[in-house]
């Protein structure tokens, strides 16, 4: 048996005065965490044979850790300087159309609920499944997807976040959000390096945020999650056979439109500039193509499809299998 180590997180809570949205959002973004530690416990205690249970569940749950202690500024970042008088930092912080709490949760939550209404769906009874309740078996199918659409998502996470603190380049509302001391005092297109936030009017946690523009996290993962929804379902629910043939094009449509509209919000709602949301895109698509044709081998491997009748290669694995096992010679007892 092995013990999973347990973030304290008395030291990155926000402060008192901070406004009830920062602690919603840290709330849930740590229930969302919480959610993964034990899935990835129930997961691997069942399913995984690849990999040691303990050295996964412990590597996500740190990575998983380091990306909240860099969030919350429970660990040291730098902080980008900034030129006086610059217009584009000078926007009013008027909030997110899209809280992080809400795209944690339809990055977590809801790729599983797809994955396993899907798979559900497609479950077909045979030798192996028949005494198996149909509900278990696809999640069983589902969690394997899951599984690496998860670590995915962790390393994308996991690299925004570091590339944030090293960046460290001022949002459009930065003025706004710190209201930094030498900006009263600088003349002109002076360039200012150093500095300390003043403001009263914003949590700290804002006033460090403010410094983390680059890349849009938002943008990252709202594209990695809608369009690996889009992907899976291209791959395992389309068929032009099917009833539900129009079905599935407008889920697919809902989930990259979704990613669209939650990345354009960042330039809308001013919390970032077009660069960020571009980086942001283009390193949440890349960790797509890398978690479906990498990890998920392009939904394709036997131990995700043999439930569906996608793959005709897999199909016939298993048409071979049946004709072994009829084949197989019969001994009569006299």
């Amino acid at each position: 048996m092995f013990s999973v180590p347990r973030l304290q997180c008395g030291a990155i809570a926000p402060s008192p005065d901070a406004p009830i949205f920062v602690h919603i959002d840290l709330l849930i973004v740590g229930l969302c965490n919480w959610m993964l530690h034990h899935f990835a416990i129930l997961s691997t205690s069942v399913i995984l044979t690849d990999f040691k249970k303990k050295e996964v569940i412990n590597s996500s749950f740190y990575l998983a850790a380091i990306c909240i202690l860099l969030e919350v500024g429970a660990l040291p970042s730098r902080r980008g300087g900034f030129t006086c008088n610059d217009p584009a930092l000078a926007y009013p912080h008027t909030g997110d159309t899209f809280s992080i709490s809400f795209v944690a949760a339809i990055t977590v939550i809801v790729p599983f609920l797809v994955m396993w209404g899907v798979e559900t769906i497609l479950h077909q009874d045979d030798e192996y499944t028949m005494k198996k309740n149909k509900l278990i078996s696809s999640a069983k199918t589902a969690s394997l997807m899951y599984r690496d659409y998860i670590y995915g998502s962790v390393v994308n996470l996991t690299v925004l976040e570091v590339v944030k603190c090293v960046v460290g380049s001022p949002r459009p509302t930065f003025f706004d959000l710190c209201q930094p001391d030498k900006a009263r005092t600088c003349n002109n297109s002076e360039y200012v390096s150093s500095y300390t936030c003043t403001s009263t009017k914003y949590s700290r946690y804002l006033q460090i945020d403010s410094s983390r523009s680059f890349p849009s996290a938002h943008a990252s993962l709202s594209i990695y999650c809608g369009f690996f929804i889009a992907w899976y379902l291209q791959r395992r629910a389309f068929s032009w056979r099917s009833r539900s043939v129009l079905v599935v094009p407008l889920l697919q449509t809902l989930a990259v439109l979704y990613a669209a509209v939650c990345a354009l919000s960042r330039l809308t709602d001013r919390r970032h500039h077009w660069w960020d949301v571009l980086a942001g895109a283009v390193m949440g698509f890349l960790t797509v193509l890398y978690t479906v044709l990498v990890l998920c081998k392009n939904f394709s491997q036997p131990s995700v499809v043999s439930t569906s009748d996608i793959s005709s290669s897999d199909g016939n694995n298993h048409q071979s299998v049946r004709r072994l096992l009829a084949s197989e010679p019969r001994v009569v007892v006299p």
